[in-house]
C-alpha cells in the first residue's frame, strides 16, 4: 500500500481533531485539577482502619467534592511513655541512628506516638535505641496504620460560606468524629503563585525536551540530505501528539493534573522513539538504493516498519488497559492520557513524520502558503 500518496488525508484527519480541540480550548479551556489550582495538601494517619471510599465521601460531605486521595498503608510502631514535647527530638535521633526517614504522629487521646520508618526496622533495634536514649518506660508495639495523601481545593459553591479550605482544626475535628484518633504528618497550603509557577515550569520542560530532540535527530541523521528537515519533522510529530492529547482532554473535559503532565512527557519520549525507528529505516534504504527517490524510500520504510510499530503499540496498550481497569481511580487519568498518547504517536510516526519530509521536499508547504488568502493579499 502506498501510504505516502495519501498523506494529505492523514494530515486532514489530524487537522480536524486538532481544530475541534482548539475550539474546545477556546470555549471551555482545560479542566484543571488540584495540581494547578490553589488548595491544601496533607498527609493524615489514622489509629484505626479507614476505608478510602468512606474517607472520600466524608471530604465530599464537607464540600471538597474534587478531593484527590491516595491510600498508603504503613508498618509502624506504637510507642507510649514519651512526652509530646520530645517528639521532634526523637525523630531526629532515630533518623541519625537508623539512617532513614522517620515520621511521627501523635494520637492525643491516649498519648501514643506512631513512629513510621522509611525502611524496615526491627522492634528489638527500636527498643534498644530507646533504652540508649534513656526512655526506659517507653513501650512499643508493631501495627499497620492507614495513611492517606489528600489534596483538596476550594469548597463547592453550596459550601462557600463555610470555613476556609486551609482550616486544619475543622478538618481534624470532622475526621476525628468520623474515624477516631488521627494526626497530620504535614499540612501545606498551595497558593495561586505556586500553581502558576508549576504551569510555567511545565512549559519550560516541554520546550527544552523539544529542542534536545531536534538537535539529536538532526545530528543522528546528518548523513542524509537535508537532515535538519528530519529533526523538524520529528518535532512537528511531537507537537502533533501533544495537541491530539490536549484536544481529547479538552473535548471530553477529562481532568488535567500532574499525572497528565507526566503522561505528556512520557508520550513525547515514546513518540520520538517510534519516529526515529522509521527515520532509521529511511536512512538504511537511502544508502542501499538512493535511485528510488525520497517518496518511494519513505513509503518502503513505513511498510517495512508497520508490523513492528503496531505490535509494539498493542503490547503497550495491553499493559495500559490492565492498569486502567485494575490500577485504581487515582492513576486512571494518567493511564488514559498514555493510551491516547500511544495511539497518537503510532499514527504520527507512521503517517505524519515521514510524510512531512516528503511534502517539504516537494515544496508543498510553500504552495500551501501561497494558497492562503492572507498570503495572496500580501503578495498582491
Amino acid at each position: 500500500m502506498n501510504f505516502v500518496t495519501k498523506r494529505k488525508w492523514f494530515f486532514l484527519g489530524s487537522g480536524i481533531v486538532i481544530l475541534f480541540g482548539i475550539i474546545a480550548l477556546i470555549v471551555g479551556g482545560l479542566n484543571l485539577g488540584l495540581d494547578f489550582k490553589p488548595g491544601t495538601t496533607m498527609t493524615v494517619v489514622f489509629s484505626q482502619p479507614v476505608e478510602q471510599e468512606r474517607l472520600r465521601s466524608t471530604f465530599a460531605g464537607m464540600g471538597y467534592t474534587d478531593a484527590v486521595i491516595q491510600h498508603s498503608p504503613q508498618q509502624a510502631f506504637l510507642v507510649s511513655g514519651i512526652p509530646d514535647a520530645e517528639k521532634a527530638a526523637l525523630a531526629e535521633q532515630l533518623q541519625a541512628r537508623f539512617h532513614t526517614t522517620v515520621r511521627i504522629a501523635r494520637f492525643t487521646t491516649d498519648g501514643i506516638l506512631a513512629v513510621i520508618f522509611g525502611q524496615p526496622v526491627s522492634r528489638a533495634d527500636l527498643d534498644s535505641r530507646l533504652a540508649e536514649l534513656e526512655y526506659e518506660g517507653a513501650g512499643t508495639e508493631q501495627a499497620t496504620l492507614d495513611m492517606f495523601l489528600v489534596r483538596i481545593g476550594e469548597r463547592s459553591e453550596e459550601d462557600e460560606g463555610a470555613a476556609s479550605t486551609s482550616s486544619q482544626a475543622l478538618l481534624r475535628d470532622t475526621l476525628a468524629a468520623e474515624f477516631g484518633q488521627l494526626d497530620f504528618l504535614n499540612f501545606d497550603t498551595i497558593s495561586q503563585e505556586i500553581t502558576s509557577e508549576r504551569v510555567l515550569n511545565t512549559g519550560y520542560a516541554v520546550v527544552v525536551a523539544s529542542v534536545a530532540i531536534l538537535l539529536y535527530v538532526a545530528w543522528a541523521f546528518r548523513k542524509l540530505a537535508k537532515s535538519f528537515r528530519f529533526g523538524v519533522a520529528a518535532i512537528l510529530a511531537l507537537i502533533h501528539d501533544a495537541l491530539i492529547l490536549f484536544a481529547v482532554f479538552a473535548i471530553f473535559r477529562f481532568e488535567v493534573n500532574a499525572f497528565f503532565i507526566i503522561a505528556v512527557l512520557t508520550v513525547i519520549g515514546y513518540g520520538v522513539n517510534n519516529t526515529v525507528v522509521i527515520f532509521d529505516r529511511i536512512r538504511e534504504n537511502s544508502s542501499r538504493d538512493p535511485a528510488l527517490g525520497l517518496e518511494r524510500i519513505v513509503n518502503k520504510s513505513i511498510t517495512e516498519s508497520l508490523i513492528r510499530s503496531v505490535n509494539t503499540a498493542l503490547t503497550t496498550l495491553t499493559v495500559l488497559l490492565a492498569l486502567y481497569l485494575f490500577g485504581g481511580q487515582t492513576i486512571q487519568t494518567f493511564v488514559l492520557a498514555l493510551v491516547i498518547g500511544v495511539v497518537a504517536s503510532l499514527y504520527s510516526s507512521l503517517f505524519i513524520a515521514g510524510q512531512l519530509v516528503v511534502s517539504w521536499d516537494k515544496g508543498e508547504f510553500s504552495r500551501l502558503y501561497r494558497w492562503i488568502p492572507i498570503a495572496r493579499r500580501q503578495q498582491a
